[in-house]
């Protein structure tokens, strides 16, 4: 109930040792291609961040990053064994109930600079994680087709990012750019004036908002 952030959640969500069911352990595979089964361990954490602001002039912001990992127990009697793999996910995004060009253009801009300054032309996954796959997955996640509707007007998305010591930079880097994508945005806005029907109409968008979780 601040000045600027009206309505904020910060979680941290930890899981450590859980064990994974046959159906979860066939997702798992499914998407990442590796051998996972029933009855092999995992653990998780996400951080996860929901702002959601005073001023109608000041957009909503989400972000979070997360980790999953598997240990999977050795099925071949070869004695080698448990195999850990892990992999990344997160994003963040934006959510303005007024848009301004400029903000939207530094938002994005701050983003594309991290995916190219990480995964440059060239490298392994500048293709499946280029900041234009990672916005495109973000617009798709977070629309409604009931609504024909986005939620905002997105950022990055990413998902099933297997985890090397390259992939860790770059979710450091995720988390690092978060504040700054955001705070500026912020501080030329929150002491704008606005009407009762700019606050309206907030209030009624930011009723939709978990509609797209």
């Amino acid at each position: 109930d601040g000045n600027v952030v009206e309505k904020g959640a910060c979680s941290l969500t930890l899981i450590r040792n859980g064990v994974l069911s046959a159906e979860r352990a066939a997702t798992v595979s499914g998407r990442s291609g590796v051998d996972v089964a029933g009855g092999d361990s995992y653990s998780a954490a996400a951080l996860s961040i929901v702002l959601h602001t005073r001023s109608p002039l000041v957009p909503t912001f989400r972000s979070d990053v997360r980790i999953f990992l598997v240990r999977a127990k050795d099925r071949d009697d070869d004695n080698k064994g448990e195999e850990v793999m892990a992999w990344f996910g997160g994003g963040a995004d934006l959510t303005p109930y007024y848009l301004f060009d400029s903000d939207i253009e530094e938002f994005h801009g701050a983003y594309q600079n991290l995916c190219s300054s990480h995964f440059p032309q060239g490298h392994d996954l500048a293709e499946s994680y280029s900041y234009q796959s990672m916005k495109r997955w973000c617009d798709e996640y977070f629309y409604l087709p009931a609504r024909s509707e986005h939620r905002g007007t997105g950022g990055i998305f990413f998902d099933d990012m297997a985890a090397t010591a390259d992939t860790l930079r770059f979710v450091e880097g995720v988390a690092n750019t978060w504040m700054p994508s955001w705070m500026p945005i912020v501080k030329r806005h929150k002491d704008e004036e606005y009407t009762d029907e700019q606050r309206r109409w907030q209030l009624l968008r930011r009723g939709r908002y978990l509609e797209f979780n």
